[in-house]
C-alpha cells in the first residue's frame, strides 16, 4: 500500500477519535472500547507507513545505484549488455560502448555495472562506509576548503570601544584520486564455459580495488609515493595521544583519547583498530573499577566508553611508533575520492592462451577536519 494512502487512512481514524474523546465525562464503555481499537490500529498503520516509505526510498535508492533515470532505462540496459559482452567474447558494440571509451584505453565501465559494486564494496569495507565520499568525473582533484584557525571574538558593551579582531584562516586541501591499476587474467575458455564469467571478472576486478583503496585510506603515505594519505599515519594532522607505555596500551589511555576529542565530534565517535589490538585490550578494566570491563560486547557488537568499536584489518599493530588506535568522526574528519572512470581493457594476444584484463581505477583519500579525529600512539614519549 502506498504510504500516502495509509496517511489518508490513519488521519480519518483519528478524527474519529477526536470525536470520540470530545465527550468527555460522557464517554460509555463502548466508547472507551473503540477507542482503544483505534489506538492500536494507528500504531500498526505508523509501522505499516515508514515500512511502505522505506520501500519507496529503496527503489528508490537502487533506481538511483543502477544508474538509471527515467526514459533512459533502455539505454542503461543496452551499454550494460554491451559492456558484459565486450568481458566475455571480445565484441565491441562501438556504437554503445564509444561514449565510454578511456583516454589510455580500454572501455569505461558503464553506469548500471559500476555503481551498484562500488556500492556493494562501500558497505563492506569498515573506513570506506564511514569516511565521506566524493565521487568525482573529469578532473582527478578536488580542493576542500577547511578552517585552520578560528577568528577571535570579543566583549564589549553597548556602546564600547572595538578593536580589530584576527580573522580566522581557511586553507584549501586538496583531495586528488591516483591511478591503480591491476592485471588480471582468465582463460578463454573459462570466459566460454561459466555462466556469468563476464561478473566474476568484473567483480574481481573491483573487490582487488576496493582491498587495496581500504588498505591505503588506513596506512598510505600520501601524494608523494601516488596514493591516498592514511588515517592511522596522519599524526601530523590530527592530535595525537600517549598510550604512557611504550609498545602498549593502557585503559587509561583510552579514557584520555576520548575526552581529548571535543566534545561536539563525540556524537558520531567511533572507535577504530585492528582484531589484535582489540583481542589485547579487551581484557582491560574501567579504570579504577575492576570489576568492570572497559570494552562492552553488547550481542557481538563491541563498545569501548560507550562509543561502538569498528575493527581494521590494516590498522597497524600496537608497536612503540605505531598508532594503532583512532577516535573520532571519519564522516568530519576524512575526505575520499572515487572517480568515475574505471575501465577494463581486454588484451586476448599478449598472454595467450589466457586473456588479459587490464583494469585501472582513480582512489583517493586525505584527512579532512583535524579536530575530528585522535590517534593513540602506543608509547610513553
Amino acid at each position: 500500500m502506498d504510504y500516502r494512502a495509509i496517511d489518508r487512512q490513519a488521519e480519518e481514524l483519528r478524527q474519529i477519535g477526536a470525536d470520540l474523546a470530545a465527550k468527555g465525562d460522557q464517554l460509555v464503555q463502548e466508547d472507551r472500547d473503540k477507542l482503544m481499537k483505534i489506538t492500536g490500529k494507528l500504531e500498526e498503520l505508523d509501522r505499516l507507513r515508514v515500512e511502505a516509505r522505506d520501500a519507496e526510498i529503496e527503489e528508490a535508492r537502487a533506481i538511483a545505484q543502477d544508474g538509471r533515470r527515467l526514459g533512459e532505462t533502455a539505454e542503461a540496459d543496452k551499454q550494460a549488455t554491451a559492456f558484459r559482452s565486450f568481458i566475455k567474447t571480445g565484441a565491441e558494440d562501438r556504437a554503445t560502448l564509444i561514449a565510454g571509451t578511456d583516454a589510455n584505453g580500454g572501455f569505461v565501465v558503464p553506469e548500471p555495472i559500476h555503481a551498484p559494486l562500488i556500492e556493494k564494496f562501500r558497505k563492506i569495507s569498515p573506513l570506506l562506509e564511514d569516511v565521506t565520499v566524493f565521487n568525482i568525473s573529469g578532473d582527478t582533484t578536488v580542493f576542500l576548503p577547511r578552517k585552520d584557525t578560528h577568528g577571535t571574538v570579543a566583549n564589549a558593551t553597548e556602546t564600547g570601544a572595538r578593536t580589530q579582531q584576527t580573522e580566522p584562516t581557511f586553507t584549501n586541501g586538496t583531495l586528488q584520486a591516483f591511478d591503480l591499476y591491476t592485471d588480471q587474467r582468465a582463460s578463454q575458455q573459462f570466459l566460454d564455459s561459466v555462466e556469468g564469467a563476464e561478473t566474476w571478472v568484473t567483480e574481481s576486478i573491483y573487490g582487488d580495488f576496493a582491498e587495496k583503496f581500504q588498505n591505503q585510506i588506513a596506512t598510505g603515505t600520501g601524494s608523494g609515493n601516488q596514493q591516498a594519505a592514511g588515517i592511522f599515519v596522519a599524526s601530523s594532522t590530527y592530535s595525537t595521544q600517549l598510550s604512557g607505555s611504550a609498545g602498549a596500551l593502557s585503559n587509561t589511555s583510552f579514557l584520555a583519547t576520548f575526552f581529548a576529542l571535543p566534545q561536539k565530534f563525540r556524537a558520531n565517535a567511533k572507535w577504530y583498530l585492528s582484531p589484535a589490538t582489540l583481542a589485547s585490550v579487551i581484557g582491560f578494566a574501567y579504570p579504577n573499577l575492576n570489576n568492570t570491563p572497559l570494552v562492552e560486547n553488547r550481542n557481538g557488537s563491541f563498545y569501548i566508553l560507550g562509543k561502538p568499536v569498528v575493527e581494521v584489518d590494516d590498522a597497524p599493530s600496537i608497536g612503540a611508533a605505531n598508532f594503532p588506535v583512532a577516535f573520532g568522526d571519519l564522516r568530519q574528519g576524512y575526505a575520499a575520492a572515487i572517480h568515475r572512470s574505471v575501465s577494463i581493457l581486454r588484451d586476448p594476444y599478449t598472454a595467450a592462451p589466457n586473456v588479459r584484463f587490464y583494469g585501472l581505477a582513480r582512489l583517493g583519500g586525505t584527512p579532512w577536519n583535524k579536530d575530528a579525529v585522535v590517534l593513540l600512539k602506543s608509547n610513553n614519549a
